[in-house]
């Protein structure tokens, strides 16, 4: 289509060339190399053009209470037998642009920890991406316009239902928060005890400038069958400023 566009630029400049003697016939080509030449450029550069008029608008929230954050039961996946409850923490991902988010992704790039007044980086913390719910995919297709997809960020456990000690951790708490990864990290880094802690997590598409954002997540050593009870008094989940 370019080229063709081109090609009719080249006739009209003949046509400049032949008629220079008739002013008519000049300002009449000349007309015609611009708008071809126009058509040209919008050619090469329509996607870019497209793209600024169309364009994803992430929002990410995430709320101590149902359905982001809720009650829910493990059980094996061969024979669906219960094993534990365990309360999951969910981003709520919400497009509010124009346009879909391409291939859409969340990574968990430092943990800080507040010792004495202070919050201290977790040095063998390994940056890893979380997954989306119920697909347990890294990376979502596309979220189209005014839709939302929840993502997982991770999920408290009572410490009898985890193997500490395959990571070295001391089984000192009665419960347990870990990150929901897409792999386990043989350091067990994933996994975090109690505790006062600043999240910093990187939100990216294909067709989206990264988006970093900052949590304070607050973890009692406190466990209750009662959802409110759990998410209300147990545990603290907020986006902050850096």
């Amino acid at each position: 289509m370019t080229e063709e566009i081109l090609q009719e630029a080249i006739k009209q400049l003949r046509a400049i060339a032949e008629g220079v003697n008739n002013p008519w016939t000049v300002l009449v080509s000349l007309l015609g190399v611009l708008v071809a030449l126009l058509l040209g450029v919008i050619g090469i550069f329509q996607d870019r053009i497209r793209s600024l008029f169309r364009r994803p608008k992430l929002d990410i929230y995430i709320k101590s209470e149902p359905p982001d954050c809720h009650k829910t039961s493990f059980r094996d996946s061969n024979t669906g037998r219960y094993i534990c409850d365990t309360y999951y923490l969910r981003f709520r991902v919400e497009n509010n642009g124009n346009h879909y988010a391409e291939d859409a992704e969340a990574m968990v790039v430092g943990v800080y920890k507040r010792i004495n007044d202070n919050y201290e980086e977790m040095k063998d913390f390994l940056p890893l991406n979380v997954v989306w719910s119920h697909y347990r995919k890294i990376t979502m297709s596309k979220i189209q316009p005014k839709l939302f997809k929840h993502l997982d960020f991770g999920y408290i456990l009572k410490a009898d239902f985890v193997d500490l000690e395959k990571f070295g951790i001391d089984r000192s708490s009665n419960i347990t928060f870990q990150f929901d990864v897409a792999v386990i990290p043989n350091t067990g880094s994933h996994i975090l005890l109690p505790g006062d802690y600043k999240i910093k997590v990187v939100f990216a598409a294909n067709n989206l400038k990264p988006i970093e954002k900052t949590y304070h997540l607050v973890i009692k050593d406190a466990w209750t069958d009662d959802e409110e009870t759990m998410l209300r008094d147990n545990i603290l989940i907020e986006e902050i400023n850096a």
